[in-house]
């Protein structure tokens, strides 16, 4: 019999979006995304295990008029 040991790393998604007028907060949110080592899917979707440097930003998007959200990864098979 195979026995499988599960480890368990909490990953998060943020998905956000902002207005095409806030170039400058579209570039901030980009470094920031870079310098806590967040993996880009897409464009405006990107995966860190840092939940509270996610939340932070996506307070600052928010504050600035985009939208954001934060999705915690989970596969199921």
């Amino acid at each position: 019999m195979l026995h499988l040991k599960v480890i368990e790393v909490k990953e998060f998604i943020m998905v956000f979006d902002l207005p095409r007028e806030e170039g400058t907060v579209k570039v901030r949110t980009w470094r920031e995304l870079q310098r806590m080592d967040a993996k880009m899917i897409q464009f405006s979707i990107w995966k860190s295990e840092k939940l509270d440097e996610l939340m932070r930003l996506a307070i600052d998007i928010k504050k600035s008029g985009g939208s954001a959200r934060i999705l915690e990864e989970r596969f199921v098979f």
